[in-house]
């Protein structure tokens, strides 16, 4: 799919064609403009520029239809699965054919994006600047260094899904607080998804439940430890990583003379990121849920 910068004009040239690739010789075409959820943001009218039984239909589609509408930086909780930064427009041809005046649809989709679609605690830890900056203190990154800016925000975007699959035990943690307890807070109230007004424990650790100004009130460490794994991750998926990959399989001796290959009985731990992913994030994470004070 074509991907345009949002609040653009769009021109789309559509080749008048059935589904096994025949020409449609049409006399007239009509067009509308909707949206990924299919409302309309523009109705049904004549494409007045259209030549009959030409080849293809063009339709620019103006700057006002591709606005996407900006995500709220205090949007709550339960807004959470609503935004997005990027949005879809269909535009949807009706053609009349000629002589026997019978009505063809054909549609053409593209996708509209702001100049950075990466957007902080919606869907990622960092924007594609800083993940560049994050890169720079991470050696023998092949996959990211070979990828287009395009493949490398789709993979941070995976990236921050997989990792926000891991329990984190922010509380539970000395290495932020101080004190291995749920509800001392030496800095005082830290009112975030982990920590609320009435200093309780909340979510246990699933970071796909913080808002983006949650958050943005997480640890420095914290969020440091963060974008350096979202960007090794995001390298794992850009550069494939086939001996993790055979390890989580049981592969434990591969022999490439003769083909010779060993599994293990043992089922081995099933994580969700890449072992130099986890290594980035060992301080704040939990393979066990415990109860108490440590």
């Amino acid at each position: 799919m074509d991907i345009f910068l949002a609040g653009t004009p769009v021109t789309l040239a559509v080749a008048l064609q059935d589904r096994s690739g025949n020409a449609l010789d049409a006399e007239s075409v009509e067009y509308r403009v909707i949206k990924q959820d299919g409302a309309e943001v523009a109705g049904r009218v004549q494409l007045e520029d259209f030549i009959p039984s030409n080849a293809e239909a063009t339709v620019l589609v103006p700057a006002g239809l591709n606005e996407v509408a900006p995500v709220p930086a205090d949007f709550g909780e339960a807004d959470l699965d609503r935004y997005s930064t990027r949005e879809v427009r269909t535009v949807e041809l009706f053609l009349t054919l000629s002589g026997s005046g019978n009505v063809v649809t054909l549609s053409r989709s593209y996708a509209l994006e702001p100049v950075d679609s990466l957007m902080v605690g919606l869907n990622s830890f960092q924007t594609l600047a800083q993940a560049e900056l994050t890169a720079l203190d991470i050696p023998a990154l092949s996959g990211w260094a070979l990828a287009s800016e395009q493949e490398k925000i789709a993979a941070l975007v995976e990236a921050r899904v997989r990792i926000c699959r891991l329990n984190f035990s922010l509380l539970n943690s000395n290495v932020n607080w101080g004190q291995d307890s749920l509800n001392y807070v030496p800095e005082g109230v830290y009112d975030t998804a982990y920590a609320g007004g009435n200093r309780m424990f909340l979510f246990g650790g699933n970071l796909a439940l913080l808002t983006p100004r949650q958050f943005s009130g997480l640890p420095v460490r914290l969020r440091a430890a963060l974008n350096k794994a979202q960007v090794a991750e995001a390298d794992t998926i850009l550069a494939g990583n086939d001996v993790d990959s055979k390890r989580q399989d049981g592969v434990t001796l591969e022999t490439i003379g003769e083909v010779k290959q060993m599994y293990r009985t043992s089922k081995p731990l099933d994580l969700p990121v890449a072992k130099r992913t986890l290594r980035y994030l060992s301080l704040f994470i939990a393979f066990n849920q415990r109860i108490g004070r440590g």
